[in-house]
């Protein structure tokens, strides 16, 4: 019996050590590669945060957007109000985004309304606004988000 184990134990030895010994190895040629995990984009501080002025035109059918003291790569923004469109109150508003390089000021004129074929809808008794401001870095993480809201007034400027 003593025999049977030690001649079983010699064939499972023979057997594994042939296919250690045998069994193709793999290449392998490929380094690993690391997935970057986003972070936490650093928020600016406040005395980083960058300045907004909204210019009217006469009409109020024009708004000049200015924002200056910009300290990111990106910026966006959103208008929102409540307008009369063509007879009927709705909430509407319009919106611009904008890649910087660089730069640390930005001036967008912006209709206060639509326009399609050469044909202009004004938006018109605007209450309730407010102007949404988002920076990104150049990865586009929010280091700044603000919400700030305005009157509309003809002809005036108005900081925020």
């Amino acid at each position: 019996m003593q025999k049977k184990i030690i001649v079983g134990t010699v064939v499972l030895v023979l057997i594994l050590g042939g296919f250690f010994l045998f069994r193709k190895p793999t290449t392998n040629n490929q380094q690993p590669t690391t997935t970057p995990i986003p972070g936490i984009a650093e928020q600016l501080t406040p005395d980083q945060y960058p300045k907004a002025r909204l210019d009217f035109s006469s009409d109020a059918h024009y708004v000049t957007v200015n924002i200056t003291n910009i300290k990111s790569d990106q910026l966006e923004y959103n208008l929102i109000y409540d307008a009369t469109v063509k007879g009927n109150k709705i909430q509407t508003g319009v919106n611009a985004s904008a890649k910087l390089d660089g730069q640390t000021d930005y001036s967008y004129k912006q209709l206060l309304g639509s326009e399609s074929s050469g044909k202009f809808t004004y938006h018109t008794k605007i209450d309730n606004a407010v102007m949404e401001l988002a920076l990104r870095d150049s990865a586009g993480r929010s280091v700044y988000n603000a919400t700030l809201p305005f009157t509309v007034s003809p002809g005036t400027s108005i900081n925020l």
